[in-house]
């Protein structure tokens, strides 16, 4: 995975809901008539009332620089009670929020916080502004502090959660940036496509190829797309090995998922399919080739070629099949003859038969299984043999088959 490309893969999450913080009314003691002006009298005394009021006429009428001026006024006044100080807070954050100062609004809404003033209702959406302002102004540590408290006073939070993610990853936490987005994909809600990016690009920065393997899944399952596939099974298959065999395992995965694109793919895995004993799907490739108008271009005379000797070679092979073999390596492998001729069923009984003993190839007779139901269109069985393949080479090609080949 290209470096440039994983930084391209963040985005930025916009402020959500900061502007719901509007000032608190401050009514003077004479708008109010008997224990209601007692009370307003008590809770914000005339002296800080005063240049609070003339803030929020001066916030009404859009001069939120000259608000935010009588606010310092009010808040440099000695003797202030704990509500008063909650309140001078409160509209200096309203005021820094119109006036895209998003570190001060942090500061002040901190600080309203901090009084103890706050209904006890209101406190989860306070700590959750706290998030969204800190991380706006690159204050990733108390982001994610605040975020951690939210957490505890009222459950998880997916927005939070995300930016939390972020939080990490911004601060080059990466063990932390990819533990919080693989928490986050795994709540049981469809995970954003960034927190998967984050995942995906924290396993590289640490060199996790297993992150990694994990992460496109992740994203291969959720936000399918064919960059998403090719990524994931270049980096599966390039721990399988440079055998026939394995390279023959590969590109059928790659033609399931329809990313085998040039005719010089389609040639060599027919040829790899011919000197495997199996010509039928050697011909079922040359076929699929045609159909889907990859053949017949420059190497049309070499393709007519292969193509003549597959069907011939065919024709003699599927004559001689027999149903009967010795051996669990022997049933395995006519299993798969009979699978490249499209007799399924005949080759699922087989690959049971071959399976009921213990042999060298049984994980690959396993995988070979699989691919089996598929073709049979029984999802659940395949998935089934695809996970019981315990060899980790074959098993991540397993994988890759439940994730991309169904």
């Amino acid at each position: 995975m290209r470096e440039s490309r994983m930084k391209s893969l963040l985005m930025t999450t916009a402020l959500a809901g900061l502007l719901a913080l509007a000032p608190l009314a401050v009514p003077s003691a004479a708008d109010l008539p008997g224990a209601a002006a007692e009370a307003a009298e008590a809770a914000v005394g005339p002296a800080v009332g005063k240049p609070l009021k003339e803030a929020q006429d001066l916030a009404k009428a859009g001069s939120y620089a000259a608000a935010l001026k009588k606010v310092k006024e009010a808040n440099a006044l000695s003797g202030k009670t704990p509500y008063e100080s909650f309140v001078i807070d409160e509209f200096s954050t309203f005021i820094n929020v119109k006036l895209k100062d998003y570190g001060a609004a942090a500061q002040s809404a901190e600080a309203a916080l901090n009084t103890g003033q706050a209904p006890a209702k209101e406190r989860p959406q306070r700590l959750k502004t706290l998030v969204q302002l800190n991380y706006s102004v690159k204050n990733y540590g108390k982001a994610i502090a605040f975020a951690k408290q939210y957490r505890q006073e009222a459950g998880t939070d997916a927005d939070i959660e995300q930016l939390v993610v972020q939080a990490y990853y911004q601060q080059g936490d990466y063990a932390n940036a990819k533990a919080a987005a693989k928490a986050l994909a795994a709540s049981g809600k469809k995970p954003d496509e960034t927190v998967l990016q984050i995942w995906l690009s924290s396993a590289f920065k640490q060199g996790d190829t297993k992150g990694q393997r994990e992460a496109l899944t992740a994203l291969v399952e959720t936000y399918p797309s064919p960059a998403y596939k090719s990524d994931l099974m270049n980096l599966v298959l390039a721990d399988l090995g440079h055998s026939d065999r394995m390279s023959f395992e590969a590109m059928r995965l790659k033609l399931a998922a329809g990313t085998l694109k040039s005719s010089d793919e389609y040639i060599e895995m027919a040829q790899l399919a011919i000197q495997l004993g199996l010509p039928g799907e050697a011909e079922s490739v040359m076929a699929k080739g045609s159909a889907n108008g990859v053949l017949g271009g420059k190497n049309k005379s070499r393709e007519q070629r292969l193509e003549t000797m597959a069907k011939q070679q065919a024709a003699q092979d599927e004559a001689t099949l027999a149903s009967t073999a010795g051996t669990p390596k022997a049933k395995a492998a006519l299993a798969e003859a009979y699978a490249s001729y499209g007799k399924t069923d005949k080759a699922i009984a087989l690959y049971k038969e071959a399976l009921g003993s213990s042999f060298a190839e049984a994980d690959l007779a396993r995988l070979h299984l699989g691919q089996a139901w598929l073709a049979k269109g029984d999802t659940a069985s395949a998935r089934k043999a695809f996970s019981s393949v315990k060899d980790p080479k074959l098993a991540g090609l397993a994988q890759l088959w439940i994730t991309i080949g169904k």
